[in-house]
Parts: C-alpha cells; structure tokens; sequence
C-alpha cells in the first residue's frame, strides 16, 4: 500500500502552550541578566585610554546587545507568563526587564501581577506611558487598577469613554474590593425570551469574537432584568425554529455584586460554573462573574494563607530589603521569639529539676 503525504497547514495548526514554559523563561533570564552583569561589570571598570565619551558608547552598544537578546524571550511569552517572570526578579532586574514588554500587553501584565510588584513600575512610567496603558483596558479591569494610578490619567481616560463606559467604570469603583462587584465583567451578550434560535444565531454571527468564558447567553426582559439563560449547547442540539423560552434555563446560580468574592468563587467550585450572572436588588441584569476570576481569587486566598504562616503581609514584596520584611513582621517574629525564650526556658527548668 502506497502511503500518502499530508500537509498540514501551519496557519491552521493549534499554538499549545506549555505549562512549564514560565519557569524555563524565569531561569533563561536570570541566568541572561546575571550574565549582564558580569559584562557590564566589566566595561565599567574598564578604562578606554581615558576617553569617557568612547567609554559611554561602548556601555551602550553593550545594553543594546543584550536588549537583543531579552526581547524575543519575553514578547514571545503568555501575558501570565510574563507576570510569573516579573515576581520572580528583584526589582532592580524587573526594571530592565518590563520596558521591554509590549505597550498592548502592559495593561493586562498589570493585572496579572502582585500589588508590590505593580506599585514600584507604575512608578517608573511616564504619564504617556501610563495613559496608553490604561487606554488599552476595559473599564473593569481599568477600575481594578485605578487607586493604584495618578488621579489625571484615570480622569483622561474616563473622559474618553462612551456614557455607557463610564457607568461601568463607576459602578466598578463603587464596591468594596472583595466583592463580587469589583471583580465583575460587564463583556457579555444579552437575548430576549421570544425569538427564535435562529435569531440568536444570527446575532451572535455578528461579533468578531465572543467574549472569553461564554458559556451561556443571557436572558433579559425589556427592563434588563434577568429572566434565566441560553447554553451555548442549546443553539447547537435545537431547531432552528424552537423558541429560546422553550428551550433557556431558569434555575440560575446568580449573584450579588456585595457578595463575598470567595463565597462566590467557592460557589463556582460547588456547581462548576465557567460564568454566573451578577444582578442588584431589583432582579436587573449588571454583569457577570467568569471561571477566570473564581481561579484568582481561590488563588490569592491560598497566597495570603501560605504568606500568614510565614508571617508575611499580602502586600509585601518577596525581594524587598531585609529591613523591610522585619518591620512588616516584627509582630510574628517578636511572637516566635517569645515562644523560643519561654520553650527554652521550661527545658532548662526541666533539667534542673531531674538534675536535683
């Protein structure tokens, strides 16, 4: 039998992505910046027959060698995966490496970060910088972010949104930050109860894309209020003709947005849910809660345990200076001290006593 060739087209290949590949990317750019350091430890101690103008240009030709070399290693990286790479570097490394991160992807890189980590590069950008940046956003993941930038570019950026926009953006700022209102997504699509499956079809044809963890789409009255929702299955296994009341789910897990962020999260653990409706007082549709942010928050729920048992703050940066830490833990290390003192001082009573 005469085997046949087939060629794949590479445009149509699925990118997989590898779940170890920020940790390789991690130590392939420690081991690239220690090797930085070495070289330009060098060149500075390096006199060039006392030419300081001869000396500066080598200095830059050598950052720009080795700007070379790190860029296609992280603009070829996963926004996570840039993030997981930014924490792992002390922040003198982290400063080299986050210019060189793609302006589009700065804004979620951001997101995707630890608050100490977030603070000091906020710091370190220009107002330009920091307006393309948040222009870039949507007006959640922008309220996620807005105490911790200036006042005038969150204000800049407001000013260039729809009204629609900006009711988000206030709505978002509006709730506590462990609450389901300030992790809400406010990207989703809404049908009405009394077309058909075909219609909603056609509608959904319409989007370029559909907003990430679209499970389902939601059923509204005329006044937004939430009547039940349409599995995405449900337009593929019906008829064309069938009705969206006779075939959409009223048994919705739904939530409010001044609900507990965790107690939310641990409700998509129960009833696994890619994404929940989010409704006020009055029954009415304002967002939803996806999968994405029940992960994170289980996440940093588990961080900020493993970090209380070491005595670690949330908030603190792993890689800050030693005098830091200590005035960040002077309570648990004092505590663990007294607990030291008095163990050791029962022992050498104990001692004493079978010794007598």
């Amino acid at each position: 039998m005469t085997e046949t060739a087939v060629t794949v087209d590479s445009a149509l290949t699925p990118v997989m992505r590898d779940a170890e590949a920020g940790q390789r990317a991690l130590e392939e750019i420690q081991e690239l910046l220690h090797r930085f350091e070495v070289e330009s430890d060098l060149v500075s101690r390096e006199q060039v027959a006392g030419d300081e103008s001869r000396k500066a240009l080598v200095e830059q030709l050598v950052l720009k060698q080795q700007t070379a070399v790190l860029l296609p290693k992280v603009q070829g990286l996963h926004v996570a995966d840039i993030a997981y790479v930014l924490e792992g570097l002390p922040r003198h490394q982290r400063e080299l490496i986050w210019p060189l991160v793609p302006d589009g992807l700065r804004g979620e890189v951001m997101l995707e970060l630890a608050e100490p980590v977030r603070e000091p590069l906020i710091e370190s950008m220009t107002r330009e910088a920091l307006l393309r940046m948040a222009q870039a956003l949507d007006p959640d993941d922008l309220a996620a972010l807005a105490d911790e930038l200036p006042f005038d570019v969150v204000e800049r950026v407001r000013q260039g949104l729809s009204v629609e926009e900006r009711e988000q953006l206030r709505a978002a700022m509006s709730y506590p930050e462990n609450s389901v209102g300030a992790r809400m997504d406010f990207d989703m699509i809404t049908i009405r109860d009394d077309v058909t499956l075909e219609v909603v079809l056609r509608y959904l044809r319409r989007f370029d894309e559909l907003p990430d963890h679209t499970d389902q789409v939601f059923v509204v009255d005329r006044k937004e209020g939430l009547l039940g929702s349409l599995p995405i299955g449900q337009l593929l296994v019906n008829e064309p003709e069938t009705a969206v009341a006779d075939v959409m789910r009223r048994d919705l897990v739904s939530l409010k947005p001044l609900d507990e962020a965790i107690d939310a999260a641990q409700a998509f653990q129960r009833y696994d849910l890619v994404s929940a409706p989010v409704i006020d007082e009055s029954g009415r549709l304002i967002g939803r809660l996806t999968v994405s942010e029940a992960v994170d928050v289980i996440q940093e729920e588990s961080d900020s345990d493993v970090l209380a048992q070491a005595g670690l703050r949330e908030e603190e940066d792993l890689f800050a200076s030693v005098w830091d830490s200590a005035r960040n833990r002077w309570l648990w290390l004092a505590l663990n001290l007294c607990t030291a003192f008095f163990g050791a001082l029962r022992c050498l009573r104990t001692a004493r006593y079978h010794h007598a």
